[in-house]
């Protein structure tokens, strides 16, 4: 597997930088995630640092080779994240109200898959052309798509910053599950805060990114973020990734669909599997063969392991951080 990585992370014109970002890599496989404290409740920066940081813990304890559903461990992982954010709201000893966006991504055998909460955001680049933006979870994204606001309206509207949904409130967060998208030679896939997609269309993006270095285009792009808010300028953080490897000739792992996933809803998920397995009718035994000595060696295929026991590990490594 084949890519550039890179990233960055300022506080702009903000005194304090809330805003955080992770990378952890394995041979097949790698996830970025940002996230954006919001500075409007104490705890921001708590938020998002536990939110990268169960990102980043989850996916070291996953010990097979593949994520065998990809969306449902990101989804998870949020949900972990934000049941760990809000137990430490509750045993804090001072009164706070952490609060976070975030914007998951783990690349995988050549395939992308995403999930996020919030106005955090995804671009996923081929050269100049913009394939995919995730939509935000907003008061204005959502006149945009009722055709009431333009893209660039959107930038000015007096609500542009009201979020309708993070993690850490006091309801479970809804969360928008990408695609599960095969990347191409060349393609880049962009996660960053609305401190860096508020000051440059779509189509800018992708030219500053579209560059032989990409950590030098990121950091074009960060520093002319800052340079064109000013004294407006929130906190800038963005992690960048360039597929630099063929397209995947692997079949997908899930079906290609975008959805909105809240904790019922994957549980419901994963009974119906169990259902499925259920019903499904026995296989006939094959036929004995006698025993053959092999030597010993190393199968890289992993047997699939069903959603509900991928849940059962999330579960609980998140019970073993809200002991901690």
């Amino acid at each position: 597997m084949k890519y550039e990585l890179a990233h960055h992370t300022s506080s702009g014109s903000r005194p304090t930088n809330q805003d955080r970002i992770a990378h952890a890599e394995r041979d097949n496989a790698v996830l970025i995630a940002v996230a954006d404290g919001l500075g409007g409740h104490a705890g921001g920066e708590i938020a998002a640092e536990t939110l990268t940081e169960t990102c980043i813990r989850a996916f070291e304890r996953i010990k097979q080779r593949t994520i065998t559903q990809p969306s449902a461990f990101l989804a998870l992982t949020v949900l972990q994240a934000h049941n760990a954010i809000v137990q430490i709201a509750k045993t804090s000893r001072e009164p706070i109200e952490p609060r976070t966006t975030c914007v998951l991504c783990l690349v995988q055998d050549g395939y992308a898959y995403w999930a996020h909460v919030g106005d955090s955001r995804l671009y996923h680049f081929r050269g100049s052309e913009v394939l995919t933006r995730t939509l935000d979870h907003t008061a204005t994204e959502r006149m945009r798509r009722d055709g009431v606001l333009t893209e660039e309206e959107m930038l000015s509207h007096p609500e542009k910053s009201r979020l309708l949904k993070c993690l850490g409130g006091p309801n479970k967060p809804s969360i928008t599950i990408g695609e599960e998208t095969p990347l191409q030679r060349g393609d880049v896939l962009l996660l960053c805060t609305d401190g860096l997609w508020e000051a440059f269309s779509p189509g800018e993006l992708a030219g500053y990114l579209d560059v032989e270095y990409l950590d030098e285009g990121l950091e074009e792009t960060a520093i002319e973020a800052e340079n064109r808010r000013q004294g407006a300028c929130d906190n800038v953080s963005a992690v960048s990734l360039r597929w630099q490897d063929d397209a995947p000739t692997t079949q997908p792992l899930q079906a290609n669909q975008r959805l909105n996933v809240d904790q019922d809803a994957l549980w419901e998920m994963a009974k119906n599997r169990m259902l499925a397995q259920k019903k499904a009718p026995p296989k006939k035994p094959a036929p004995e063969k006698p025993p053959v000595k092999t030597k010993a060696r190393t199968n890289n295929k992993t047997p699939k392991k069903s959603i509900r026991t991928e849940i059962e590990e999330l579960e609980k490594y998140i019970r073993r951080i809200e002991k901690d």
